[in-house]
């Protein structure tokens, strides 16, 4: 018998694994996607060029994608709820 993704998982359960997922991926996507449309006009804003916000936004982009899955590792030892107050305090005390 081969064994992989989703043997003795129900198709409930797998649901509940890549809607989180996807959803991830999406607002990843869309996130930068909204940026590159505003390249121009958050360079005026900041009196920057706009190959200095392109740098911006591409380490944005690869910081998010590469703490997505060590996110999602921690969210399973520590649970949701913890994570997220952690990242609530970090974002509050960053600002």
């Amino acid at each position: 018998m081969v064994e992989g993704v989703g043997v003795g998982r129900s198709p409930g359960s797998l649901r509940r694994i890549l809607v989180p997922l996807a959803l991830a991926q999406f607002i990843c996507s869309f996130a930068g996607s909204n940026m590159n449309v505003m390249i121009t006009d958050i360079s005026h804003d900041l009196n920057t060029t706009v190959h200095g916000v392109q740098i911006a936004i591409t380490v944005f982009l690869l910081v998010m994608a590469a703490l997505m899955i060590p996110g999602g590792k921690l969210t399973d030892r520590w649970g949701r709820r913890r994570c997220f107050t952690i990242g609530l305090v970090v974002m509050a005390s960053a600002g």
